[in-house]
C-alpha cells in the first residue's frame, strides 16, 4: 500500500486556514437560524420559498429541539471549537486527528437533520449550508489526518483537555434551557375554559406556528383540544380537517355543539386566545 507523503507546515496552515473561514461562516449560519428559533421573523425567513423549501418550518420543528436545546446553538458551538481547534492545529498538528474525530459527531448531526427533513417533508437551505460545509470539512481533514503523522499517544495527550471543555461547554446551554429558575406561568384556567367554550385547535406536526403556541402555553397546551390535520401526525383527522376547509394551520374555531361561531388563523398572544374563547377572565395575573 502506497503511504501518504507528510504534509509541510506550509501546506496544513492553508488547509486548516480553509477549515477556519468555514467555521466562521457555518457559526453565522447557525447564529442566524438560532435567533430566528427564538424571534421568528413577522414575514417569515427570507429562506421560507415554499412550504416544501422552508428554513421556518424545519427550524420551528419538534427535531429543532435536542436536549431541550435549539440544534442550532449545539451547531454554532461546533464550529467555534472547530474553528479554534484549526487555529490551534497550526502550532498543534495532532489536533488534526481530534478534529477529524469532532467531524464525525457532525456528520451524525447531519444525519439527523436530513432524517428531520425527510418526516417534515420540507428542505431547509440555511441548514443544507450547515451540510455541506459539515461534509467539506470532514472530507479535507480525512486527507490531511493521513499525512499528519503522529503517535496514538500524542494525540491523546492533545486532546484530554479538549474532551474535558467541550463536554463543560454543551453542558452549560443544557443546564441554561433545562434548569431555568424562571417560573413558567400556569394557564391551565385559561386553556381549561379556552376548550369549555368550544374552541378548537386545527393543527399539524410539520407546523412551525404550532410548535410556538405549544411553547407559550407550556404544560397547560394540554387543555386545548388539538385536532392533528397532516396524515402523517399523531392521530390524524384529515378528513375532518378537509370538511373544515382547514387552508393553513393553526386555525382556531369557535364551534360549540360542532356549530361554527367564528374562525381565526396563526399564531395567538395568550391575550387574543382569552379574547377569541370569552375567557377573558381566566387570564392568570403574570406580575
Amino acid at each position: 500500500m502506497k503511504r501518504s507523503k507528510k504534509i509541510t507546515n506550509k501546506a496544513l496552515a492553508k488547509w486548516l486556514n480553509v477549515i477556519i473561514i468555514l467555521s466562521v461562516l457555518g457559526l453565522a449560519t447557525s447564529i442566524y437560524l438560532a435567533w430566528t428559533h427564538f424571534v421568528p421573523p413577522a414575514g417569515g425567513s427570507f429562506c421560507d420559498i415554499s412550504s416544501a423549501v422552508s428554513c421556518s418550518l424545519v427550524n420551528s420543528s419538534v427535531y429543532s429541539i435536542l436536549f431541550g436545546v435549539p440544534v442550532s446553538i449545539f451547531g454554532a458551538l461546533w464550529f467555534v471549537i472547530l474553528g479554534f481547534a484549526a487555529y490551534k492545529a497550526q502550532k498543534q498538528k495532532e489536533l488534526v486527528h481530534g478534529m477529524l474525530w469532532w467531524n464525525w459527531l457532525g456528520l451524525g448531526f447531519v444525519v439527523y437533520l436530513i432524517i428531520a427533513e425527510i418526516i417534515l417533508e420540507a428542505i431547509c437551505p440555511m441548514c443544507t449550508v450547515v451540510h455541506i460545509i459539515t461534509i467539506a470539512t470532514f472530507i479535507m481533514l480525512f486527507k490531511l489526518k493521513r499525512r499528519v503523522i503522529v503517535t496514538r499517544a500524542v494525540v491523546k495527550k492533545a486532546l484530554m483537555p479538549w474532551i474535558v471543555a467541550i463536554v463543560i461547554l454543551n453542558l452549560i446551554p443544557i443546564a441554561l434551557f433545562n434548569f431555568s429558575s424562571s417560573d413558567q406561568v400556569n394557564y391551565d384556567s385559561l386553556t381549561t375554559c379556552v376548550t369549555k367554550s368550544g374552541v378548537n385547535m386545527y393543527g399539524s406536526f410539520r407546523c412551525g406556528i404550532c410548535a410556538k403556541q405549544k411553547d407559550l402555553l407550556g404544560d397547560s397546551f394540554e387543555h386545548i383540544n388539538e385536532i392533528e390535520c397532516h396524515p402523517q401526525g399523531e392521530n390524524p383527522q384529515t378528513d375532518l380537517c378537509v370538511s373544515k376547509k382547514i387552508e393553513g394551520t393553526p386555525t382556531w374555531i369557535l364551534e360549540p355543539e360542532g356549530k361554527e361561531v367564528k374562525r381565526t388563523a396563526g399564531f395567538l398572544s395568550i391575550e387574543e386566545l382569552a379574547e377569541f374563547s370569552g375567557c377573558q377572565s381566566e387570564v392568570p395575573d403574570a406580575s
